[in-house]
């Protein structure tokens, strides 16, 4: 790979790790959800808010759902911003077969083995087209991630 298509590539994935943090974030509310679900006992809401009762000690698990739910919606609509960025780029390349490599790769975020069975090409041959991708979008990456 030249440092051109190394350029590109880096420009390109720089959406993984937010996309990695997200889907912790989402277990981690799978994990909160399913221990509010073991809380047999109803909170007494009004009991709470005046301060005359502890809410059978969910409150604190329930305020943290809630706080990881805003969170999880504040990262995954930045997400959506820097892909849709992604994807303004990747438009702009002539061939539909190294659009397609672009976008799955990189915005669906596919393996590069289940991204040769999509596409039905062989691995071989997908890391070629691949090459190319990298090569034909570098033109299109703003400046800034050049």
């Amino acid at each position: 790979m030249t440092e051109r298509e190394e350029r590109a590539k880096v420009w390109l994935n720089r959406n993984y790790g937010q996309a990695l943090e997200i889907q912790a974030i989402q277990r981690r509310l799978e994990r909160l959800n399913a221990d509010l679900e073991k809380c047999v006992k109803p909170i007494r809401l009004r009991e709470v808010m005046e301060g005359h009762g502890d809410g059978n000690g969910q409150e604190e698990r329930m305020a943290e759902y809630i706080d990881l739910s805003e969170e999880l919606s504040r990262r995954l609509m930045y997400l959506m911003s820097l892909d849709r960025k992604t994807l303004d780029v990747i438009e702009k390349v002539d061939s539909s077969i190294l659009r397609t490599i672009l976008i799955e790769r990189y915005v669906n975020r596919l393996k590069w083995k289940d991204l040769a069975i999509a596409i039905h090409i062989e691995e071989r041959r997908m890391f070629e087209y691949h090459l190319r991708a990298l090569d034909a979008v570098l033109p299109y990456i703003p400046e800034e991630g050049k």
